[in-house]
């Protein structure tokens, strides 16, 4: 069983006692197996030079590698100092206030003891989602609010004397996603948006950039949606190259379309950078997570949402190994940057449900 033979200059390999055909992926297992050992349930993962390439150990099999290998210990490093963390949400990203008091536009005002709370309570970092166009000049050099930009670092340096890390994005930019979805029809529309953005990531990331590189991270763009994957491309590594310019040691977060789907990670394109890290949401099934939010109350949550978890993120995972392989082992570091259950009025999901539905998303992502 699994010995090859060569006949009339073709390779043969012995399978269910019968002798087939070769395949080019059996001979490149057999051949890597040979030189370093089988592909193991203990090695999955793993990267190893082959030929002029590389091979990586996935399910039991050694298969070709197409990805050119990254090192990403910076990103690594910094993803787990970012370890277990809460979003600061409905704050800064709210509409109907503008300047320092803008995070109470929708009644959810951060308040300074907020943080030893969340400190106590074990977490290692927050995330603070902030709207920034809301009330930035829409001509360049496209100004940032200053009351804005000055809550935000105040906010930011009281989580840091707590000792926690802070990720800092752009959200619900619907705008600028507006243009992204209808670039065919409105081109110039979407080109001027975008200068925008980057002219607004510039001020940013000069001023995060005061920070130590080890306390803040940058997420490019939340959640893009319903445009093509050449503009969500366009976007990130266009606000990435300003951002690395101006924050040179910060690591930057990415995120794929669809609302930051995991599986979105085979459609991005990411620079060989190893100082970044892939984020992605997780929601699913929509249908219970997002009740009142476009979907009916009364969805219980079922032992088949929770069956599906495990297999759901190790298949996120085996395309990240595929698509950005790490050159240590494994893959480009990944970080759940939301996931949770809606509560609804009536006969919404219980207390019960909501809670066993995120325990088995974490044990899944973990």
């Amino acid at each position: 069983e699994g010995t090859v033979k060569e006949a009339d200059g073709k390779k043969f390999i012995c399978k269910k006692s019968s002798w087939k055909y070769a395949s080019d992926a059996e001979l490149l297992d057999i051949a890597v197996t040979a030189a370093n050992g089988a592909c193991t349930s203990a090695n999955n993962g793993s990267i190893v030079k082959h030929e002029s390439g590389y091979a990586l150990c996935q399910n039991s099999i050694w298969k070709k590698l197409n990805a050119t290998p990254v090192d990403y210990s910076k990103g690594r490093a910094m993803n787990r100092k970012l370890g277990a963390g809460i979003n600061l949400g409905n704050a800064w990203e709210s509409k109907g206030q503008k300047g320092s008091s803008a995070d109470c536009g929708w009644g959810n005002c951060i308040k300074d003891e907020y943080f030893k709370i969340i400190k106590d309570a074990g977490f290692q970092s927050v995330r603070l989602p902030v709207r920034w166009n809301y009330d930035a000049e829409q001509n360049s050099p496209y100004t940032l609010d200053n009351g804005r930009l000055s809550g935000v670092k105040a906010d930011i340096d009281l989580a840091l004397a707590q000792g926690l890390v802070v990720i800092v994005n752009f959200h619900h930019y619907e705008e600028l996603n507006n243009y992204a979805v209808n670039y065919d029809r409105n081109p110039s529309g979407y080109e001027n948006e975008k200068k925008r953005f980057l002219g607004m990531w510039e001020q940013v990331a000069k001023a995060m950039n005061a920070y130590a590189d080890d306390q803040v991270v940058l997420e490019i763009l939340n959640e893009p949606h319903d445009m093509k994957n050449k503009q969500v491309d366009d976007l990130m590594m266009s606000a990435y190259e300003v951002i690395r310019k101006n924050a040179p040691g910060k690591t930057i977060m990415f995120e794929g379309n669809g609302y930051s789907k995991f599986a979105q990670i085979s459609n991005v394109q990411l620079p060989a950078d190893g100082n970044i890290i892939f984020t992605g949401h997780y929601y699913e099934p929509f249908s219970f997570t997002h009740q009142g939010h476009g979907y009916d109350c009364g969805t219980r949550l079922k032992d088949s949402d929770i069956s599906k978890m495990p297999n759901q993120f190790k298949a996120y995972v085996d395309s990240a190994l595929v698509h950005y392989p790490d050159i240590n082992g494994g893959h480009i570091p990944m970080n759940m940057g939301e996931f949770g259950v809606s509560t609804c009025s009536g006969n919404g999901p219980t207390s019960d449900e909501r809670a066993k539905w995120a325990d088995a998303a974490i044990k899944a992502a973990e």
